[in-house]
């Protein structure tokens, strides 16, 4: 991937699985739809918790790939809390070269976005709405009550940060997009990874066998 252009955001530090779901869907909505070249519908949503609104593209294929690779995410971060999980928004062209009898596939990436994310927090710890329960309230909790709140401005400001990196890049950096081939929402081919960025064997196995445990999402192509 020497051609490649390379992103990577801001690295993410929620304190509920509740809010990766938000913080995901913000993050790749916002690539995919800067991306789309076609015809497209736009719907916004907002996020309450951090007051951010974003723009995605009204596709089926879109959303049902996203929320595939979300759940994928969120079993990884709930099944080993405290880990951090990369996700990887791939773009690619597709090459068909003779191979003997068939032609076979090339991909040639050239745009990968990388995003980090770490969950602090078991479920159920946090509320619907990412604040902390507050029955019996000690003076310890109170001071986790200022810790989390502390914790929220620094993921807004990040989030923040990661959006407006997003659209100066796409903004700023055309030169490498190939040729519209494709009459779809998003005209170029992509694909969603999920890996541990510290390539840890232990944690890089335990998610090869997740992955292997959980019915494998269609891609888009």
């Amino acid at each position: 991937m020497s051609n490649c252009e390379v992103v990577n955001l801001p690295a993410l530090e929620v304190d509920h699985t509740h809010q990766v779901k938000d913080v995901l869907r913000c993050i790749l909505h916002t690539v995919l739809f800067n991306r789309a070249l076609g015809l497209v519908r736009p719907k916004e949503v907002d996020l309450e918790l951090f007051n951010i609104t974003y723009v995605q593209c009204v596709d089926r294929k879109v959303e049902r790939t996203i929320e595939e690779k979300v759940d994928l995410v969120l079993h990884w971060l709930e099944k080993y809390p405290g880990k951090q999980v990369q996700v990887s928004l791939k773009f690619f062209e597709k090459r068909y070269k003779q191979a003997w009898f068939s032609k076979q596939e090339e991909r040639l990436y050239w745009e990968q976005w990388n995003v980090n994310i770490t969950c602090t927090q078991h479920i159920g710890s946090l509320g619907a709405n990412g604040g902390r329960h507050r029955s019996n309230t000690t003076s310890g909790d109170t001071h986790d009550l200022q810790e989390h709140h502390e914790r929220q401005v620094r993921l807004h400001s990040l989030l923040r940060n990661a959006l407006t990196q997003i659209l100066t890049h796409v903004s700023d950096k055309k030169e490498h997009i190939p040729p519209v081939v494709s009459s779809d929402a998003v005209t170029f081919p992509y694909e969603i990874n999920i890996s541990n960025p510290d390539n840890a064997p232990s944690s890089l196995a335990a998610l090869k066998k997740l992955l292997t445990q959980t019915k494998a999402p269609q891609m888009l192509t």
